[in-house]
Order: C-alpha cells, then sequence, then structure tokens
C-alpha cells in the first residue's frame, strides 16, 4: 500500500495509456473492421511517446517515480502467470500427429538458427537475440515479455525487439494472402504455412481468414500449437541462460535459473488442460491477463528513449525479414514432406 500511495501518479500514467490504447483499439476495429495494431503494440508506443515528449505532462502524472519499472516486471510477470491457464495441452490430441511435428520442429530449430544469425553474424547483443528468436518462432509479444524476465532483459531490448518484429508482422499481413493467389496452394496449406510464419495472433487471424475459413481455422491451430511451446522454451532458457559469465552447474539455487513465475505459468497451463475451470472463467483471465499486458508494456515503453531504439534497428528488422522467410520455409518442407 505504501508503494501505491508513492507511485500512484506513475501508476495512474501506465493504467491511463492502457485505457487509451484500448480506445485505439477499438477505434481502429470500427474503421477496419480488423485489429492491425494489438493494444500492447499501442500501449508501448504511447508509453514511449510520452516518455520522450520535451513538454512537461499534467500533474497528476509522473515519468520519474517507481511505477513503471515496477509494472514492466512484476506485474509483467503476474500477467505471465494468468497466460498460462488459457494454454490447453488437449490440443495436441485434437491435432493430427503432422501438424504437431511441423510446429514443435519449427519452432525449436526457428529458435535455434534466428538465434544464430542475430547473435554471431548480425552481432546483437545476446538478450536481443533471444527476444527476437523467441518472439518470432513463438507466439509475439507475450513470449517476448515473458522470455524478457527470465533473462532480465533491458527496456530498450523489449522495445525494439517487440517494435520491429510487429511491423514486420504487419507487413506479412498485408503481403501474405498474395501467396495464396500467385501460388498453386490449398486453403489448408495457406493455413499451415500462416500460422508458423505470422508474428502475433490476431495477426494470424488477420492474415488467414481474409483467404477463407478453412484457411483461418487451420492457421490459428498451428499457431496455438506454436504457443505451447512456451512454455518448455523459457523453462530451458531459464535453465541455461548465462548472467555475468554465472556457471549454470555452480552452488547457486535453481530459483536463479528458473524464476517464480515461469513454475507459475507451467502449473497455470497444468490446470488449464484439466479442464477444471470454466470456460468462462478462463476467458475473463485471459482478459485480466492481456490488460496487465498491456498496462505492462506501458510501463516498459515510459522507460525507453528515443536513442535507444535506434540502436540496431536495421539489423534488428533484417533479423526479424530473416525469421518470416525461415518459417515460411520451414512450413513448406513440413507441407512437402508430411504431404499436406
Amino acid at each position: 500500500m505504501k508503494f501505491i500511495l508513492e507511485n500512484k501518479k506513475g501508476l495512474f500514467l501506465c493504467i491511463t495509456i492502457s485505457i487509451v490504447s484500448y480506445i485505439f483499439q477499438y477505434i481502429e476495429t470500427l474503421i477496419f473492421n480488423s485489429k492491425i495494431f494489438d493494444v500492447l503494440i499501442i500501449s508501448l508506443l504511447i508509453g514511449i511517446l510520452v516518455k520522450n515528449i520535451p513538454k512537461n505532462i499534467p500533474s497528476f502524472f509522473s515519468r520519474e517515480d517507481k511505477a513503471p519499472k515496477f509494472v514492466s516486471k512484476n506485474l509483467l510477470e503476474f500477467a505471465v502467470i494468468l497466460l498460462g491457464f488459457n494454454i490447453n495441452f488437449s490440443i495436441l490430441k485434437e491435432s493430427g500427429i503432422s501438424l504437431i511435428s511441423i510446429s514443435v520442429i519449427s519452432v525449436f530449430f526457428g529458435m535455434l538458427l534466428i538465434f544464430l544469425l542475430c547473435s554471431t553474424i548480425l552481432r546483437l547483443d545476446k538478450t536481443v537475440s533471444i527476444l527476437v528468436a523467441t518472439g518470432n518462432s513463438i507466439c509475439g509479444n507475450s513470449a517476448i515479455a515473458a522470455m524478457a524476465s527470465v533473462i532480465k532483459s533491458p527496456s530498450n531490448h523489449v522495445a525494439s525487439a517487440i517494435s520491429f518484429s510487429a511491423a514486420i508482422g504487419l507487413i506479412q499481413v498485408i503481403f501474405l494472402p498474395i501467396l495464396f493467389t500467385v501460388m498453386s496452394i490449398t486453403e489448408f496449406q495457406y493455413g499451415v504455412v500462416a500460422g508458423l510464419s505470422v508474428y502475433a495472433v490476431p495477426q494470424v487471424v488477420a492474415a488467414s481468414f481474409v483467404i477463407g475459413n478453412e484457411a483461418g481455422l487451420i492457421a490459428t491451430q498451428v499457431k496455438l500449437l506454436r504457443v505451447l511451446m512456451l512454455g518448455p522454451l523459457i523453462l530451458i532458457v531459464g535453465l541455461f541462460y548465462k548472467k555475468d559469465n554465472a556457471d549454470v552447474f555452480s552452488n547457486n539455487k535453481i530459483s536463479t535459473y528458473i524464476p517464480w513465475f515461469v513454475v507459475g505459468f507451467i502449473l497455470a497451463s497444468i490446470i488449464g488442460s484439466i479442464e477444471i475451470i470454466p470456460e468462462s472463467l478462463i476467458n475473463i483471465i485471459n482478459n485480466i491477463s492481456k490488460i496487465l499486458f498491456s498496462i505492462s508494456m506501458a510501463g516498459i515503453g515510459l522507460t525507453v528513449a528515443f536513442k535507444d531504439l535506434k540502436v540496431s534497428a536495421l539489423k534488428i528488422s533484417f533479423a526479424v525479414l530473416f525469421s518470416s522467410v525461415l518459417m515460411i520455409g520451414f512450413a513448406a518442407i513440413g507441407i512437402t514432406l508430411f504431404n499436406l
């Protein structure tokens, strides 16, 4: 309570930015009949703009207290746990073995190859490399946010990874449907391609249902299979990620490498999978998680200066483009191998 009272202006600013972001998303939905920019992206961008406005902001707000850092870390970690309740492992039973195999192999090899490109060829920072690889091989903004907490990534790294990945993802939404018109592929095959290669869930929906209902359903299913890989990957990275050259097999506690919220995420995923919670309550929890993520993104944006986003912008953009082409390639190989 003391923290809230001392930092109420900063908390109010983060919440206000989140509310404004939802209003913007509602307006774009009315105009374009779809969510072109996810609310998390809008919240992040508004936070960055507010942080970098040279003029003073209203006195009932504050950009200088501890609230932005708190919501960008502690609140974000709690939101990650809530995200787990929305994951249902029963999809593994409902999906064909072919789609499961393509998704799992593509995610793990995609994560590895994208990370190697970023870290060894493009010489990007290790944490940026992990974030770009995570977001573009798994499930976008939420995956980046979850992984950022595991590896203790600086806010400017998170902002860069999300901003440029989302921008390229938007380009995919616009141009990927052209692939269906110029190539001789079925709606099912297009759904596999879209589900594996497009950055975020809303973008997958936008890029696939425009082709047809079958393409949309397959793309969404494949995307959800990628989302299921988030838990295992953050667990693996959390276990083996070295901070300050620390030895993962040293005498440090296991909690040093597996944060509390990762365990919470996995437990929440298990609870969501055994279906003891009503679907209506799961939807409410999912919406709460989305709101908390939006507030957290505002906090991240309020800790980022424009000059931080300029660093390695070209390299990150190239890495994201490479990621998109790579995942499309994995989809094409999978379609051929499994004769889909």
